[in-house]
């Protein structure tokens, strides 16, 4: 009878606790549903800032009269404090120089933003400013060259046919002095490739230090690609002016790398080979080596390396 009495006892009890937390709960509800006016702060952090500026105070504070409902309040104070801010564009708002570096603009698009933050209407948000300041200047500038960064993998006898292209060539940085003055080019991020046989033609993002700024933010890259051969050619080795002498041999094979394209062009007019002859009273044979050669090739080697002499009086 006892234990009857005691299940009886905790199960008033269980349904005791349980009204008085529906109770809180609905209390809770009533009052959340309840509509407050508070003044709560803001912090503004500018974007689409003209490359060409600074602005380095970038998290002003503004104080807001807000009224709306406690829902949405406790939506707010959830918010991490850093988050608790609003983004106003420079492109959307009409700024007005004021004197020196000083901009100004309408609070009302600051009372739009915050509105679209609680999600109620902006005339609920009231700023006693009519105008929001923030200071911009100008940042030192200069123009640099833009050179593309690849990873490319060419498939067999293909390779690079000149640098590759960025469009534009150049750009304008800007930036602190020291920083800018230190930049002299400025690459593109890694271009990667596999098993390739034909131009590229493509869009890459400027890889520029977080400390600088530009005018653009992308170049469109050009990269020839074309087939390769080797080829080998015999030329005559001619010897310095004023110097009378017999070579032994008198001609040296030149192998080299040559695109296709460029094959028929090459002939033995195209090299020039020398004896060097800056140790001539002192060595037995004189070393060969190439003082012209098209631009086009890749010199593999030249054969033979060192000739024999006679000197003629």
């Amino acid at each position: 009878m006892a234990k009857v009495e005691q299940n009886q006892g905790i199960k008033r009890f269980s349904g005791m606790i349980i009204f008085i937390l529906v109770a809180a709960l609905l209390w809770l509800i009533i009052r959340l549903s309840d509509i407050y006016t508070v003044t709560i702060p803001f912090a503004i952090h500018y974007v689409d800032i003209p490359a060409s500026q600074l602005i380095q105070e970038n998290d002003n504070e503004v104080s807001a009269t807000v009224t709306t409902s406690g829902f949405k309040l406790l939506n707010y104070y959830f918010v991490n404090k850093p988050n608790r801010n609003v983004e106003i564009s420079l492109k959307e708002a009409k700024c007005k120089k004021t004197e020196n570096n000083q901009y100004s603009y309408s609070s009302r698009i600051v009372e739009e933003k915050i509105g679209d933050f609680f999600t109620t209407s902006s005339s609920d948000i009231h700023i006693n400013e009519d105008l929001q300041y923030f200071t911009m200047s100008r940042l030192a500038s200069r123009k640099v060259k833009v050179v593309p960064e690849t990873d490319i993998i060419f498939e067999k006898q293909y390779n690079f046919y000149g640098e590759p292209i960025a469009k534009p060539d150049s750009i304008t940085i800007y930036g602190a002095v020291d920083d800018v003055n230190n930049t002299r080019v400025v690459h593109t991020k890694v271009i990667t490739r596999k098993n390739v046989n034909q131009n590229i033609e493509t869009i890459a993002k400027i890889d520029l230090d977080e400390r600088l700024h530009a005018d653009i933010d992308e170049v469109e890259v050009s990269i020839n690609v074309e087939k390769y051969t080797e080829a080998e050619i015999v030329v005559p080795i001619s010897v310095p002016d004023k110097v009378n002498m017999h070579l032994y041999p008198n001609k040296a094979s030149v192998r080299y790398i040559v695109a296709m394209k460029d094959y028929a062009i090459i002939n033995s007019l195209s090299f020039m080979a020398e004896v060097d002859t800056t140790d001539i009273y002192f060595n037995d044979v004189l070393p060969v080596k190439l003082v012209l050669y098209p631009n086009n090739t890749q010199i593999i080697g030249i054969n033979p390396k060192a000739v024999e002499y006679i000197i003629v009086q």
